[in-house]
């Protein structure tokens, strides 16, 4: 086994820059389109004249982010497959947006789901939502570049922070100057490339390892087999209470009630366009994670014998990703190309969804009052401006990512902390309709306090053990291994000292954090006066009694 180091060809730089050439040619394209007829409805929502496979194959491509690539491998090499679970939770967050939460927006056709709130509340509880969406998506825009030129990194030898500021500048660019159009149809493209790379690592590394036979009896030795664990135990990763009743809600808000996520649906024509599009995107999302599962396995089978975390080859296990490819890559040329394009075209498709959103809702929600009287051509340059900076925001803030754990864990409490809040509060709006606005604040203020509260504190926590991991194959000196044996030791003995509660499991936080909003909530609001809802089309279906949908108003 060899160390990590630049082994990209002419032909793996071609196929990489085919990704760039062809995203930005379709950004340059759907701008050149609408010159001279930009309007905010045609920037952000396509003229609602989208299409269903697209919007689906975009929503797909959104959520499968490069740090998903990775994460969700890495996840099965270093903790077993318990991430299966996704493959159970898709359709049921499918059906609840579907049947339950998607009828509430499309009935309102709201250009920001943030004003439900202020029609719901108050104006003060939409701007809060507001302003932590924003916060939480710059958050979330270093992480979706950073993965990507980690890798890239490790295969060509240039510079992480170079290769993160041309990406993040490119991103914009395309971003800015096509809009919706130019974001949904780069995903389109970049969902194929991911599709395809992930197909190609499958059959390379198969080939490499001897067969689907030889994987499953590696993950049988190996203690890895996708065996449920159904113990309430709130230090346990990857349980299938965690899954069900905390992941499924992160899922449920960052794919049905996300300012991102709807605004793609509105974009549709009809609200059976919509509910088709949901389909679309969770059949995608079901093939592509199964893909990132399998894969996960694979590298754990190639590496059986000998770890390269343990052995000292990377310093992060998110790493060892690369390392399988380059190590592969000898295959056929081009290869290396293949897999770096494939989890850039992952971040640049969440990159440039989130800078969109993003820009929009700055925009509706805290300048659209302000700018009423300006030309459509102004508010379009103001959009297009608020990219650019929310933009150079996320890329500056990479250096922050580099300094957290796992790239798996980071996404997951990225999205955490955004649904704590914000969809704390679409939950107290439409299916609670004692809970007022007082309540509501309440709710998220003390949710958002725990909920950062356990983050921080277990920042310091001993990092989750791994399932075993295997030496023994390595050239590598028995002083090595007595040395990695008193680390693990001392780690125990440190983590006994943690307080409890800074050991509860991340995947637990997004679940703990919307009971107590909800619970705070309808506490608040029962001594305060509680609350009644007039407009029946601000609650969902099941709890409408005067409001048949084909007599509901479109607000605009």
């Amino acid at each position: 086994m060899t160390t990590l180091s630049a082994q990209f060809s002419i032909l793996d730089y071609v196929l990489f820059a085919i990704v760039f050439v062809v995203s930005l040619a379709i950004g340059l394209y759907c701008g050149v389109k609408v010159k001279g007829k930009s309007t905010v409805n045609e920037y952000l929502f396509g003229g609602k004249k989208m299409n269903i496979i697209p919007v689906g194959f975009s929503l797909a491509a959104t959520t499968i982010t490069g740090s998903a690539t990775i994460g969700q491998s890495m996840e099965v090499y270093a903790y077993g497959p318990h991430n299966w679970m996704h493959l159970v939770i898709t359709p049921i967050w499918s059906l609840a947006i579907h049947y339950i939460f998607l009828n509430v927006f499309y009935d309102l056709q709201l250009m920001s789901t943030f004003t439900y709130l202020e029609m719901r509340f108050d104006r003060s509880v939409k701007n809060f939502a507001s302003a932590l969406y924003v916060i939480s998506g710059v958050f979330v825009i270093p992480l979706t570049i950073y993965v990507p030129a980690l890798s890239f990194q490790e295969v060509s030898g240039i510079n992480l922070h170079i290769i993160a500021v041309i990406t993040g500048l490119l991103c914009i660019w395309y971003t800015a100057i096509g809009g919706i159009k130019a974001v949904v149809w780069t995903d389109v493209f970049q969902c194929v490339l991911i599709l395809i790379s992930a197909i190609v690592i499958i059959i390379v590394g198969l080939s490499s390892v001897g067969g689907v036979e030889k994987v499953f009896t590696a993950l049988q030795r190996g203690e890895r087999l996708p065996i449920p664990k159904t113990s309430i135990d709130l230090e346990t990763r990857g349980s299938v209470w965690a899954y069900l009743f905390s992941t499924t809600f992160v899922l449920l808000y960052t794919f049905g009630l996300s300012q991102s996520a709807v605004q793609r649906y509105v974009s549709l024509s009809t609200i059976q366009n919509a509910k088709k599009a949901i389909w679309v995107q969770a059949s995608l999302v079901e093939v592509i994670l199964l893909l990132q599962l399998f894969i996960g396995a694979i590298i754990y089978t190639a590496y059986e014998n000998c770890d390269p975390l343990t052995s000292g080859l990377v310093k992060k296990v998110d790493q060892v990703f690369a390392l399988f490819v380059q190590e592969k890559a000898s295959l056929f040329p081009g290869f290396n190309g293949i897999f770096i394009a494939g989890v850039f075209a992952a971040g640049l498709s969440t990159t440039s969804t989130i800078l969109n959103s993003i820009s929009g809702t700055i925009y509706l929600d805290f300048l659209s009052k302000r700018m009423k009287s300006s030309s459509e051509a102004t508010i379009s340059r103001t959009m297009k401006i608020l990219v650019a900076i929310v933009g150079v925001i996320g890329i500056a803030s990479i250096c922050l990512i580099e300094k957290l754990g796992t790239v798996f864990a980071i996404t997951i409490q990225c999205f955490t902390i955004s649904t704590v809040g914000v969809f704390g509060l679409f939950i107290s709006g439409m299916v609670f309709p004692r809970t007022n606005s007082k309540g509501a604040k309440c709710g998220v203020a003390v949710s958002m306090l725990v909920v950062g509260f356990l983050i921080i504190g277990g920042l310091n926590k001993t990092p989750d053990p791994t399932l075993p991991l295997r030496v023994d194959g390595c050239d590598i000196s028995n002083s090595m291994n007595s040395t990695a044996f008193s680390n693990s030791e001392t780690v125990v003995s440190r983590n006994l000292n943690i307080h409890w509660i800074f050991r509860i499991n991340f995947q637990y936080h997004c679940i703990i954090g919307l009971i107590i909003n909800i619970i705070t909530g309808v506490i608040i609001s029962a001594l305060t006066g509680g609350n009644k809802v007039e407009d029946e089309r601000l609650l969902v279906n099941f709890l409408r009694k005067n409001a048949p949908r084909e007599n509901l108003l479109s607000v605009n």
